[in-house]
This record gives C-alpha cells, sequence and structure tokens, in this order.
C-alpha cells in the first residue's frame, strides 16, 4: 500500500520536495468542514521468505508535514513511534494506534524554518522535508525503564547544529505507557555532539538524512549512537572531512556511558549509519549509506578507522571516483566492511531477532529504503552467509521485531506495517520441535526428516497454502477432497468421508490403488515403519494442541 500524505487528515500526491503549510487545515476550520475519519487497517498481499511468510496489514500514522525519518522502539511488546515531528505513538496492532501524552525536547525546526524563509540567507539551499527527529529507543537501566530520543537541533543565534541524545523515565508495561504524561521538560539530555557545525553553502545547509542518529544499548549502562558527518567530507562541503578528524563527534561511533555521562568515541572514518545493533554474542554492527555503492554492514570494533572518505566500494553519484578515495575499486587500507552492497540498496535499519522462529532466530535484519525490501543476515564467523532478500515493496525506515512472531515496519509513507508469521511459519517450528524431541530414535528422526521433506516439495503445513497440492496442516479429520486445491481427481471430488490414519497409511503406500486417478506421485515410502512416523506426525500436526491447528 501506498498511502497518501498525511496532515492532520490525509493530502494525496504531495511532492516530496516541499514542505506542506497548515492552510489546507485554516481553510477546513473556516468552512467547518469535519476532518476525515480515522484510517482504516489494509491488508496487503502476504509477505514470503524463503523459510517463513507473514500476514501483512498497514495503518497510516498521522504526521503534522511531510519529511523522512523517525524511529520505532519496542516496550513491553508494544511498538513505540517517533515520527519526524516528533509525535509520539503506541501500537499494539493495527486497529490500536493510539498518541502518547508525552512532549519532547525541542529539536528547532521553527528556527530553522523562519530561518530558511529569511531572504537574507537566500544563498542556502534548504532541506527541509529531511529535518527530523533521528530515531526511539526503550531500554532497562537498574532496575527501571527508559526511552532515549535523538535528534538535530539548530541553533539560530549561532548558524549551527548538534546531534542530540535526551532521556526520560518511563512505566515499564504498555497499558502504563499509554496512560503516561510527560513534557519536553522531563526530559535530560544525555549527550551532545562537539563541535556545533556550521551550515553549508555547498548543496544543503544541513544535510540531515546524512546525520545517522541511530542507537543501541549494550544492556550495562551503555548506549551506542551511529553519528553521521552530515557530508562535511571535502566532497559536499567546503569544509574539510571530518569523520576521521577526532576533534568532531562526526562520522563516529559514540559510547555513552548513562551512568557518568561520560562518552568517547569508539570507531572512526564512518558516513552515515542508518542501523546499528548488538547481536547475540554482544558484537556491535552497523549499516551505513555509501554513494553510488557501498552500503556497508561493518562489525564496530574499539579505535578501528573505517576509512571514509579515504575509502569506498562506491562513486560520486555522476560516476566519476570520488575524490579523496586512496584505493579506487578496494577497500584495503582501512578496516573493510563485513559485507557491502554494489549497487546500493539505500540501507535503513538493524534488529536482531531473538525469542523467533527457529529458522530466523539470532539472524539480522536489515531495512531499505531504495531497494524497499527487509535483508535478514546470517553471520557466523564474521562472515555473511547469505542475505536473503524479502520484498516488500515500500521504503522502510525501521524494522523492528515486535515478539516471538511479528515484525513492525515504519515506511517512509508514515505507515506502520505489521508482518504477523503466518501458520506455516508456525507448522515449522512445530515440525523443529517435534524433530528435536529427545525420545525420537535418531534413525528414525533422520528418516522421517528425509520423508517430510520430500512431502513438502509440493504440499504446504500452511492451512491456507494448496496451490500446487493440498495442504497437510490438519489432514488428519478432514474431509478428502475439501480444501481449495483446484486439481483433485474425480475419485476424491466424490469422497464425503474424512482422512483417519489408517487411510493416510494405505494412501502413502500405494497413492494410485489408494485413490484412483491421483495425480500424486508415488512418494517412495515403504516401510510401514517410516509411513507410520510419517502419519503420527501429521496426526500430531492436527492436533487442538499444535498452535498451528488453530
Amino acid at each position: 500500500m501506498t498511502g497518501g500524505v498525511l496532515l492532520f487528515g490525509f493530502v494525496a500526491g504531495i511532492s516530496a520536495e516541499f514542505l506542506i503549510e497548515p492552510s489546507a487545515i485554516i481553510r477546513r476550520a473556516a468552512l467547518k468542514i469535519a476532518p476525515p475519519p480515522p484510517p482504516e487497517p489494509v491488508t496487503d498481499p502476504d509477505v514470503e521468505s524463503i523459510f517463513l511468510t507473514f500476514h501483512r496489514e498497514t495503518i497510516q500514522v498521522p504526521i503534522t508535514r511531510y519529511g523522512r525519518g523517525g524511529g520505532l522502539t519496542v516496550v513491553d511488546d508494544t511498538a513505540v513511534l517517533a515520527t519526524i515531528d516528533g509525535k509520539l505513538f503506541l501500537a499494539s496492532a493495527p486497529d490500536d494506534v493510539r498518541p502518547l501524552s508525552i512532549g519532547v525536547p525541542d529539536y528547532g525546526f521553527e528556527a530553522y524554518r523562519d530561518f530558511a524563509k529569511d531572504p537574507a540567507n537566500s544563498d542556502y539551499h534548504f532541506e527541509l522535508w529531511a529535518y527530523r527527529y533521528f530515531d526511539i529507543l526503550a531500554y532497562q537501566m537498574n532496575g527501571g525503564s527508559h526511552l532515549a530520543l535523538s535528534f538535530i537541533r539548530f541553533e539560530p543565534e549561532r548558524r549551527c547544529f548538534h546531534t542530540i541524545v535526551s532521556v526520560l523515565d518511563i512505566p515499564s508495561t504498555a497499558p502504563e505507557l499509554a496512560a503516561f504524561t510527560a513534557t519536553a521538560d522531563d526530559w535530560h539530555t544525555a549527550y551532545v555532539t562537539e563541535p556545533c557545525l556550521p551550515l553549508k553553502k555547498k548543496e544543503s545547509a544541513i544535510e540531515v538524512q546524512i546525520g545517522g542518529g541511530r542507537m543501541a544499548y549494550d544492556g550495562n549502562g551503555r548506549l551506542y549512537l551511529g553519528s553521521g558527518d552530515f557530508h562535511i567530507d571535502g566532497v559536499f562541503s567546503e569544509m574539510p572531512a571530518i569523520a576521521q578528524d577526532p576533534a568532531y563527534d562526526y562520522g563516529k561511533v559514540i559510547e555513552i556511558d548513562l551512568v557518568t555521562g561520560e562518552n568517547r568515541q569508539i570507531a572512526q572514518g564512518l558516513r552515515n549509519m542508518q542501523g546499528i545493533t548488538f547481536d547475540a554474542e554482544g558484537q556491535l554492527w552497523t549499516v551505513e549509506h555509501g554513494l553510488r555503492g557501498g552500503d556497508e554492514l561493518n562489525l564496530i570494533e574499539d579505535g578501528k578507522d573505517y576509512g571514509w572518505p579515504h575509502e569506498s566500494l562506491g562513486t560520486l553519484y555522476n560516476r566519476l571516483p570520488i575524490p579523496s578515495t586512496l584505493s579506487y575499486g578496494r577497500h584495503d587500507r582501512f578496516e573493510p566492511p563485513i559485507y557491502a552492497f554494489l549497487p546500493s540498496v539505500a540501507i535503513s535499519s538493524l534488529e536482531l531477532l531473538h525469542g523467533f522462529n527457529p529458522a530466523w532466530d539470532g539472524d539480522i535484519l536489515m531495512g531499505t529504503l531504495k531497494d524497499q525490501s527487509l535483508y535478514r543476515f546470517r553471520i557466523v564467523d564474521r562472515r555473511v552467509m547469505f542475505a536473503e532478500r524479502i520484498p516488500i515493496g515500500e521504503r522502510i525506515r525501521a524494522a523492528r521485531q515486535l515478539d516471538e512472531d511479528r515484525l513492525v515496519l515504519f515506511t517512509d509513507d508514515n505507515e506502520l506495517v505489521f508482518l504477523t508469521e503466518t501458520p506455516n511459519g508456525q507448522a515449522m517450528s512445530f515440525l523443529s520441535a517435534y524433530l528435536d524431541q529427545p525420545t525420537l530414535d535418531a534413525h528414525v528422526r533422520e528418516r522421517l526428516e528425509s520423508n517430510l521433506n520430500t512431502c513438502l516439495k509440493c504440499h504446504s503445513l500452511d492451512p491456507d497454502v494448496n496451490d500446487f497440492a493440498p495442504s497437510l496442516a490438519t489432514i488428519v479429520g478432514s474431509r478428502i477432497g475439501g480444501t481449495r486445491y483446484a486439481s483433485y481427481s474425480d475419485w476424491m471430488r466424490a469422497q464425503e468421508t474424512t482422512w483417519t490414519t489408517d487411510r493416510l497409511a494405505t494412501f502413502l503406500e500405494a497413492p494410485e490403488v489408494a485413490a484412483p486417478g491421483t495425480t500424486m506421485p508415488d512418494p517412495g515410502i515403504h516401510d510401514p515403519g517410516e509411513i507410520g512416523a510419517v502419519v503420527e506426525f501429521l496426526a500430531a500436526m492436527s492436533s487442538p494442541l499444535n498452535p498451528a491447528a488453530e
């Protein structure tokens, strides 16, 4: 779904390149026209991956001006969204999205907009759509719950800007948070980048979209900020590059001690980190935008220099080499990425999957903007075993795990997309657990897994998937020929009885004899014990004790 832009209501088809003023709201008020009703959730086509399928529902979120940005976090299995304009929402499901009564610190947008409107500043170029709150992060520390918010702040008197991280104490449960009230004054500042950066006359005055601003928490009182260089790189700025200059907190990963307030740069030579997370082993990962090519997945290690702008696996957008590059087309002088995208996919966020379906558990999920897809990384011994691309069809600003079987995405159309694992995914979890039973003989387990893999080449364990063959999800006790499968034989369609374990065993032994005219080939399972093991699994699949059978 591609939604229109919202302005206290809905305005469709607005250009991405300019700021919406509230004139339409004023006209509506003058004419006493009632605002449109709140949006209804929209059910979109399922999202398919190699191992899992997700049911997808989308809901629009209201914003006060057009822009791209914002962040997602999770409190008590409930999403907390921060939009580009600092509005906070609590969302447990598509039909339960509510604004929070939490004010946020001023990010200086009105001052920056007024500065942009002043004719005296006409020699600057302004991209107001990019001005934003960067990210929001929930974390637990010292027995309490907290929110961290990162954002740009323009200082009009000094004509410069910082990235700021502010922190708020919050309740630990979603119902308490829904009723919680706080003002901007209740936040305290945990960190401010230094020095305050001057406005640029080359390209845009503040290239907020190159500011990074994503955060991760290590569970031990330390927050990590991916601080971008705002295109002050000697190429898109009058100033020399700052990402490798320790005098600047930009182009760096910053460690912030939330107990003492101390901070330090732990890595440098980074351009624009839009995703940062810890893996299951406690290693810190970031993804950052390259230019034309060279989006990077980096393993962040203390004291390392990652090369920007002297090394990149990309080029300028006009296809010319990056002027400062020392190794064109290579990355062998500074710390190289673990993985790079050529061409660029425009990365957006990183999330460790924990307590999820066993097929995905422990992997890292990445969102993308240009590519409009999710990527699932399996990382083993500092190596990406695979990067599975999962098309979504929208620019994904943030992607988070909501609970054991749901993901939530926030898009640049200011939509929340809820992805819920379908019964097929739950069934695969059930299959894994079934095969892992300690009482199952090793040889029986091996033969059962092999035989079931043969079945699953055509059949699905999802009750709604009957495309290539009838679903096996709840076959024991169901009517023969009773699914929506289109190519049943006449014999199967004529049956008015159900599949019992005995009938299934007879069918698996000789399909054509048991069901004349069936298109199912002989599965090649002739050992009565192996047939019995398959039928026993199918009976367990159909049991009310299996959540996939519901």
